[in-house]
């Protein structure tokens, strides 16, 4: 090829690459992605429902939590063993509120001296509930984690 030939082609595709490739295209912001924002606690009531509590931050506002765990037989499962069940959430700042239904399977897991977690709660969450109407309905998926010690902790995301 001349040097003609060589820099109409090197000009072409120059200009082609540009047209074919795509512009990025940023992902929506989650409507639901809260923590734990520090370790909260939970109690066993006498029909086998922990009760959580503690304090969330992220979006769609930082305030105080209470969560509820139930097996659906009634009793959390034994370590290495799984089932299926049930939680909620339910979120509140002064000025707003957010409700959580949730269902999936809770996991024992084997606890130690390095690994605290006692049993893992993850399941699809629908709002059900909230103060801002956008949310009301949404889904994504939820995780209720319970510890040594009476120590819980939460996490929810719109996914």
């Amino acid at each position: 090829m001349n040097r003609t030939t060589r820099l109409t082609a090197l000009a072409v595709t120059a200009l082609a690459v540009p047209a074919i490739a795509s512009p990025a295209v940023a992902a929506p912001k989650p409507l639901v992605d809260l923590r734990g924002a520090d370790v909260g606690t939970y109690a066993l009531d006498a029909a086998g429902t922990a009760h959580l509590s503690g304090s969330v931050t992220g979006d769609p506002f930082d305030g105080a939590y209470v969560a509820t765990l139930a097996a659906d037989d009634g009793s959390l499962p034994a370590p290495g063993s799984c089932e299926p069940a049930t939680g909620t959430l339910d979120v509140t700042s002064p000025k707003r509120t957010l409700s959580l239904d949730a269902v999936g399977e809770v996991c024992g897991e084997y606890a130690d001296a390095t690994y605290v977690v006692t049993h893992r709660f993850v399941g699809r969450y629908v709002v059900a509930d909230a103060t801002q109407r956008k949310l009301r309905g949404t889904d994504g998926w939820v995780s209720l984690i319970l510890a040594t010690e009476g120590r819980a902790n939460v996490e929810a995301f719109d996914s």
